[in-house]
């Protein structure tokens, strides 16, 4: 089966940052001694994902949204991706980004790279200001929940998607898809994925799924 949609992680994929909301936060000068402990707290077990993020938003209450998109903006691409969303939407696949980074990024990402559709963590804000709440749209390890869940709306079978994603938190993502593809990844990832497309361009990716099938 050729492969109709592909499932894009966000931070470390299709951006160069492996986490936008470490790269808020250092921005800020809001990571040592405060935000780092949660992620720490977080990776010890010692809180969960949804109170990590609570936290972690805590700390940008208060912020202009319009200041915290200023520092977004500063998160480069990987070299290759739009060639590579380009050239898959010339192919007429489908294209999802699936993260558990800020809306602020992922919103900009999917609207300057046409990607059809994303779901992200959100910011709330009133009035132009963050008010320290946070939405889960995506729990760390619950990606693949919500690709399944999205492949049985859309009628797909699994083995017509492809996920590209780098780290721990996508193996829900990659267990999800007949097509797993980690970029650069995580070795830890490495028996959970059918390829690995490794080196400096995302566009490497195409050849992966158009050889798919």
């Amino acid at each position: 089966m050729p492969i109709k949609i592909v499932f894009f992680d966000c931070d470390g994929t299709l951006t160069r940052v492996k986490s936008s909301w470490e790269f808020l936060h250092r921005r800020l000068g809001l990571w040592n001694n405060r935000a780092d402990l949660y992620q720490r707290l977080f990776r010890e077990g010692s809180i969960d994902y949804n109170e990590f993020c609570r936290r972690d938003a805590l700390l940008w209450r208060g912020l202009p949204v319009a200041d915290v998109v200023g520092v977004i903006r500063d998160i480069p691409y990987q070299d290759g991706a739009k060639e590579a969303v380009r050239s898959l939407r010339d192919m007429g696949i489908a294209t999802f980004i699936v993260s558990t980074g800020l809306s602020f990024l992922v919103d900009l990402v999917k609207s300057e790279l046409s990607i059809d559709g994303a779901v992200s963590n959100e910011l709330l804000s009133k009035n132009g200001v963050l008010t320290g709440e946070v939405k889960i749209n995506v729990e760390y390890d619950k990606k693949g929940v919500l690709i399944n869940a999205m492949l049985d709306r859309s009628g797909l079978d699994r083995k017509e998607a492809c996920a590209v994603g780098d780290g721990e938190g996508d193996l829900g993502m990659f267990e999800a898809v007949g097509l797993p593809v980690g970029f650069n990844p995580h070795e830890k990832m490495l028996p959970h994925i059918k390829h690995a497309c490794s080196g400096g361009s995302l566009a490497g990716i195409v050849d992966i799924v158009k050889g798919y099938g």
